[in-house]
């Protein structure tokens, strides 16, 4: 970015210069609401000339932030969308110092091959492609949640934006990375649902509501886990394919190797040689 001069990178259609981040990100944190602070957000980046256009929508009681391309015949790097919108999000996140679940993710490009990237990246499993438009959806309620940035939280975040953007920890707050926990701590022994509710002290029934609330399901934590946890053993523990199996909740290796085939594309000896 500093090297050319373009805060883009050389993705967009025109140079952006460098300091309209930090214009935007002092504008949006002196906003007294979250939903005025994305509006001034998508306002300023309508004003830049750099092919696409930044929209701010509400229908219902669903929130969107929309990212088009704003000159017909110009074709965009996936990485100004994906990036974009990973900034925008992590940026509202800190406006409000919560992690806001997304209901759903939008691309406009056909699915790339590093698609499962984008759980690290949206943490969200809803994602779409080959849409009208790039957007990211979320619950319309948080638009009122107040933001209250102080001088000196303003000051660190602009010293170091991408550190901020990554080492969030808000996550560590939600109901989704608490289920994660506990089932991480007794993964071989394929504990049910209900299990993890009487943990947390908390009914089925209002566990997967909070869970629904943040836009998760326990079977997806439950299979993202079981795969993060499959490729460490198989990578980097030397562990058998059939000792892999069990650690990760599967009775029958033959289970396991369909589910991890649909998790990665490739079987787990596979993966195992090719690591």
């Amino acid at each position: 970015m500093q090297a050319m001069g373009d805060e883009l990178m050389g993705f967009g259609s025109q140079a952006q210069k460098l300091g309209c981040w930090t214009t935007m990100t002092e504008l949006a944190a002196n906003a007294p609401t979250l939903g005025e602070a994305l509006k001034r957000l998508t306002r300023f980046y309508r004003l830049i000339p750099w092919g696409l256009y930044t929209k701010l929508d509400v229908q219902n009681d669903v929130a969107s932030i929309s990212l088009s391309s704003s000159e017909a015949s110009s074709e965009f790097d996936t990485y100004l969308f994906e990036s974009f919108l990973f900034y925008i999000h992590r940026t509202a996140n800190w406006l409000i110092g919560r992690q806001i679940p997304l209901y759903r993710v939008d691309f406009g490009f056909s699915q790339p091959d590093h698609a499962a990237e984008y759980w690290n990246l949206f943490l969200c499993k809803n994602i779409h492609y080959q849409q009208a438009r790039a957007q990211i959806h979320f619950s319309a309620s948080l638009l009122d949640h107040p933001v209250n940035i102080s001088a000196h939280a303003l000051e660190k975040f602009l010293s170091h934006v991408n550190i901020a953007m990554i080492t969030q920890s808000y996550t560590s707050k939600s109901w989704h990375y608490k289920v994660r926990s506990v089932l991480e701590t007794r993964l071989n022994a394929n504990p049910c649902f209900s299990d993890i509710a009487s943990t947390l002290n908390l009914h089925p029934h209002t566990l997967r509501s909070y869970l629904r609330q943040e836009g998760f399901q326990y079977q997806d934590i439950k299979n993202r886990l079981r795969c993060d946890s499959a490729i460490f053993h198989l990578s980097h523990t030397g562990r058998s394919v059939e000792e892999t199996a069990a650690l990760v909740g599967f009775s029958e290796p033959s289970s396991f190797i369909r589910s991890f085939k649909n998790w990665t594309g490739a079987k787990p000896l596979e993966y195992k040689k090719r690591a």
